[in-house]
């Protein structure tokens, strides 16, 4: 690398370039659009995207076809194009799970979530879902969805997760402000995984809700902090079963089915889970929360993150 002189950088350079250098961690080359989405500073996008063309010039970043990346790392184009369509043959899938969980009432929202850039996930990763339930119906609502990919052997495995449906991050509409569930205010991989959120069904305007409640968002990201123009991939909701229906027949009924949820979800659930609840952010197990994260790598990405900092700004 040429040397170049990190002093003269301005506040707006230095936020690209570690915007850049965190979605390199995750092989993903940016447009100057998403740069400018996920920075960490408020800026019009006329001024960022010149502040990139110049990065580029002074040699800070590299570009090809209208993607920005560090310089040497040109192989990134066909990683992000790969990954593009391997995101679509999932999103497949995952839409044909979202039909079924559809049916379940309680179900109010679902999304595709671990996306760091969009359409970015790799040939043999799972597929992970975010759940939002009716407000006290969490865990219903993951016995029957964890249950129906058991019986349709769509869960992962220690041996196959290539495809297979992750259900391990369920909310419920009570609970929608996720703050809590960060890491600390220098959390960047949470923000940028809650506003990576792909919508694949809203049952009522829910995503609408989850984006008023997390506006704590914005002091993060600032400019455009949540996907919403994701229209082709949202569903209308379609029951066998309706609110009025489970009102009029479970009536107190549907309270204690909730119950036996919980308590027999406690009872199966693995040790290794119960062991670490609430201990920190991987497993979260609390009324209107269920993260059940065996292994969390947020702390992990944010060292390695600021490691390439440190050697890219010489510090």
């Amino acid at each position: 690398m040429v040397e170049k002189d990190v002093n003269k950088l301005t506040e707006l350079q230095i936020a690209i370039i570690k915007t850049v250098v965190f979605f390199d961690m995750f092989s993903y080359p940016l447009t100057s659009y998403e740069i400018w989405r996920y920075l960490g500073v408020s800026a019009e996008f006329a001024a960022a995207d010149s502040e990139v063309r110049e990065l580029v010039k002074a040699g800070f970043l590299a570009s090809t076809q209208g993607f920005y990346y560090l310089p040497g790392q040109e192989r990134l184009l066909s990683v992000r194009k790969q990954r593009y369509h391997f995101t679509n043959r999932k999103l497949k899938i995952a839409r044909r799970a979202v039909r079924l969980f559809r049916l379940l009432p309680t179900i109010k929202f679902v999304a595709l979530s671990n996306l760091i850039g969009r359409h970015n996930l790799r040939d043999g990763s799972d597929i992970d879902l975010f759940i939002i339930a009716k407000q006290n119906r969490i865990w219903i609502t993951r016995l029957f969805c964890a249950g129906l990919m058991k019986i349709l052997g769509q869960r992962p495995t220690a041996t196959e997760k290539r495809d297979k449906i992750c259900l391990s991050f369920y909310i419920d509409a009570g609970h929608l402000n996720l703050n809590n569930l960060a890491d600390g205010p220098d959390d960047d991989y949470f923000h940028y995984w809650l506003a990576g959120l792909h919508p694949l069904y809203d049952g009522g305007a829910y995503h609408h809700q989850l984006i008023k409640e997390n506006e704590w968002l914005k002091q993060y990201l600032p400019n455009g902090a949540f996907v919403v123009n994701n229209q082709s991939y949202r569903e209308s909701p379609r029951y066998w079963l309706t609110d009025s229906f489970v009102v009029e027949f479970w009536r107190k009924g549907i309270d204690i089915l909730e119950q036996f949820a919980h308590r027999l979800q406690l009872i199966i659930m693995p040790e290794a889970l119960k062991e670490k609840a609430n201990i920190d952010s991987c497993v979260i197990i609390r009324p209107g929360v269920l993260k059940l994260y065996l292994v969390d790598r947020r702390c992990e990405i944010m060292r390695r993150y600021q490691e390439r900092l440190r050697r890219f700004f010489n510090e």
